[in-house]
């Protein structure tokens, strides 16, 4: 049985998809498929995260473990992301930087809200 709080974010990231996807299809019908394509990117992660927060339903039904569980993930992606960025940059590779952005700016967003839902810090 989900608690509210955990069924309230998976809705949240549900929302953030479906609201990314749409943008998505905008930008490949106005030609700009680089754009879309970064899209595709923040959709990702929104959907990776909320696999992670439905995995941990495996590990316990506790809230405060699965709510731990997603925290240190969170932590763990941000800090992969973070070194593929630096070295994106310390190769000059530009493409690889905004997909290395864009993936922590979508990993801020959910932080945010995951801090807010739970009150916690990441």
């Amino acid at each position: 049985m989900e608690s509210g709080k955990i069924e309230t974010f998976i809705n949240y990231l549900d929302q953030r998809t479906s609201s990314i996807q749409e943008d998505t299809l905008r930008l490949i019908a106005d030609d700009r498929r680089d754009e879309a394509n970064f899209e595709k990117i923040r959709a990702n992660i929104f959907q990776i995260v909320k696999t992670m927060l439905q995995a941990s339903a495996r590990l316990s039904q506790e809230e405060s473990e699965r709510v731990s569980f997603l925290k240190s993930k969170l932590a763990s992606f941000q800090e992969t992301w973070e070194k593929y960025l630096m070295a994106a940059k310390e190769h000059g590779d530009d493409l690889k930087v905004v997909q290395e952005q864009t993936r922590l700016e979508a990993l801020a967003e959910i932080q945010d809200v995951f801090q807010k839902t739970w009150e916690v810090t990441v």
